[in-house]
């Protein structure tokens, strides 16, 4: 029988962690074989209480990718539950989650079926990207995959709650350490997934609070634009990059000239027009100043 491990981040959320790991210690209907969770140099001080925790200190701040690699590397069994500080099971759990990958061994990442604060069920996982997501932008994206792509064939999950074999990562290696961290799941799951790997969403209900990392919208926007086309470029999802690129900015400079118009009328808060009008130009710029002739 397969040994399920437990890997966590936390950086500066030890409350929530610690409920994290309550949790699983309650939902737990089988043993945890190793349970670590890897500190990203908190600058709150905290006390690991839990006997059956495995705690590493980072030294300095190394952020989440490196922080979940390091992880990674000192995890011993053959399947691994990545959490996040704000993500737990919400039902027994070790049991299925063996039974699941036992069951179907061409399954090399899985993910749970999510529950946010208000009951209510929320993403775990989403429709592999394509350059339509950044020329449509985020919100009119949501809308065509709602409407028109319900069943993708192709998933990817996200590290909130994720399930995965050490053997998949013996064959594409850990997280890739370019990314920042917004999509370092999408990157994960697409090299699995092209090495022949399924990846699925089990019946088994978590609670993940998605509470993010605080910073401006804007700035996250920013963030999430130049990681989704390095992701892009990275498994030549764009075939005319510099057609895209202008197809980008064309819908980008629209709603830069709509927020600088008729935005104060609408949000009635000028620093959210603010904000929004930043990442319009720092978007523009940074699309209009790639280097085409660049190869990832």
């Amino acid at each position: 029988m397969s040994q399920l491990g437990i890997l966590v981040t936390n950086y500066n959320t030890w409350s929530l962690t610690s409920t994290c790991i309550k949790n699983c210690l309650k939902y737990a209907d089988a043993e945890i074989d190793q349970f670590l969770v890897v500190d990203d140099c908190s600058t709150e001080s905290f006390e690991n209480t839990f006997e059956e925790v495995d705690l590493i200190r980072n030294q300095t701040n190394q952020g989440l990718i490196k922080s979940l690699n390091l992880g990674l590397k000192n995890m011993k069994t053959d399947l691994i539950l990545i959490l996040d500080s704000d993500a737990w099971p919400l039902e027994d759990y070790i049991k299925k989650i063996k039974n699941h990958f036992t069951e179907n061994p061409e399954v090399g990442i899985a993910t749970f079926k999510t529950i946010n604060g208000n009951g209510e069920e929320s993403d775990s996982y989403e429709a592999e990207p394509g350059a339509l997501s950044l020329i449509l932008g985020q919100q009119l994206h949501r809308l065509y995959l709602n409407r028109f792509l319900k069943k993708p064939q192709n998933i990817n999950v996200f590290t909130c709650a994720m399930v995965i074999r050490k053997r998949v990562l013996e064959e594409i290696g850990l997280f890739d350490e370019n990314f920042d961290w917004l999509e370092l799941d999408h990157d994960l799951c697409m090299r699995a997934s092209r090495k022949g790997w399924k990846i699925e969403v089990m019946p088994i209900r978590a609670f993940h609070r998605g509470s993010g990392t605080p910073q401006k919208v804007g700035q996250r926007v920013v963030r999430f634009y130049k990681n989704r086309w390095y992701l892009l470029r990275k498994f030549k999802k764009v075939k005319f990059e510099y057609p895209t690129a202008l197809l980008i900015c064309f819908r980008l400079s629209v709603e830069y000239i709509l927020l600088s118009t008729v935005g104060p009328l609408y949000y009635k808060n000028t620093e959210i027009v603010k904000d929004k009008i930043y990442s319009r130009k720092k978007m523009i710029h940074y699309f209009m100043s790639l280097d085409w002739k660049r190869t990832v």
